[in-house]
């Protein structure tokens, strides 16, 4: 079923449903407003659990790699701080704490073990838009949980840059 849905239904649904949307998004919008809505979403879908690599897509076919990069990394600086200091995660940690202990592992330790921790948690398969919410149960603190994140997801936005 897997290799059904990557071999035909992935494909189709890229070019009947994505690739019209970005190029009509190309067509309508200006370039400064392009940048405003790529910017926005970037900040705005890790908040809600939405992907973001269409919007990095938009930016590396309209800015160039350069400039596409600063846009996607400005935007995700910003959207992986929204779900940083909303603190609604530690309901969920408080009703099930032999789950939170493995969670809070991640900020133990001096400022560059919690950096080094979640780079490698970036660059792992772990879903980042969940582990936006799961960094402010481990007690990582801000200026680590940001630089470590921007470390860990280059590697994502040259793979969406070059696509």
């Amino acid at each position: 079923m897997v290799v059904v849905f990557f071999k035909w239904v992935g494909p189709f649904f890229m070019d009947k449903e994505i690739i019209p949307i970005i190029i009509w998004e190309r067509k309508t919008f200006s370039t400064v407003i392009l940048g405003l809505i790529v910017v926005g979403s970037l900040t705005i879908f890790p908040s809600f659990l939405l992907p973001s690599t269409p919007s990095m897509w938009i930016a590396g076919m309209t800015f160039g790699y350069g400039y596409g990069f600063l846009l996607i990394i400005g935007g995700m600086a910003i959207g992986v701080s929204i779900p940083y200091f909303y603190h609604r995660i530690h309901v969920w940690l408080e009703r099930y704490p032999k789950r939170a202990s493995i969670v809070k592992l991640a900020g133990e330790g001096s400022c560059f073990n919690q950096f080094r921790a979640v780079a490698l948690i970036r660059i792992s398969p772990f879903p980042y838009v969940i582990y936006n919410y799961c960094a402010v149960a481990t007690d990582v603190k801000y200026v680590p949980y940001l630089l470590g994140t921007l470390v860990g997801i280059v590697p994502e936005i040259f793979v969406a840059l070059y696509t």
